[in-house]
């Protein structure tokens, strides 16, 4: 399987915009299930086949979130390019308190997607 990833720190009632290039599977999920899809186990994931960009995702918990936008088969990989932004809709009084919370500035955006040429 032929990917493109991101990782990012979200709160609850936050969204992940996925921007894509063509019609592609967009898969939303935690660290623990990322792990399980790369190494083809079964898994748990927000999304799925998406027709148009962007997809938009409303963050359920507070957490590290990954973002996969599959590029084809190992054998048929796909030209397909893609963005990942964190948009910051969460109301104040859901942040968690600042002791669980880290520095103010632990919202990661990766701004460019990794490729992996992990096989199917």
């Amino acid at each position: 399987m032929r990917f493109l990833h991101g990782k990012v720190k979200a709160r609850k009632g936050q969204k992940i915009s996925v921007t894509f290039s063509a019609p592609t599977r967009v898969l939303v999920m935690t660290q623990r299930n990322f792990e399980k899809y790369k190494n083809n186990l079964t898994f748990t994931y927000y999304g799925g086949q998406k027709e148009d960009s962007p997809y938009e995702f409303s963050v359920p918990q507070y957490g590290d979130w990954y973002v996969v936008v599959e590029k084809g088969s190992y054998h048929a990989p796909e030209d397909i390019t893609a963005s990942i932004e964190l948009i910051s809709e969460a109301p104040v009084q859901q942040l968690p308190p600042a002791e669980e919370n880290g520095e103010m500035d632990a919202i990661e955006e990766e701004e460019s997607v990794e490729e992996d040429d992990s096989d199917e």
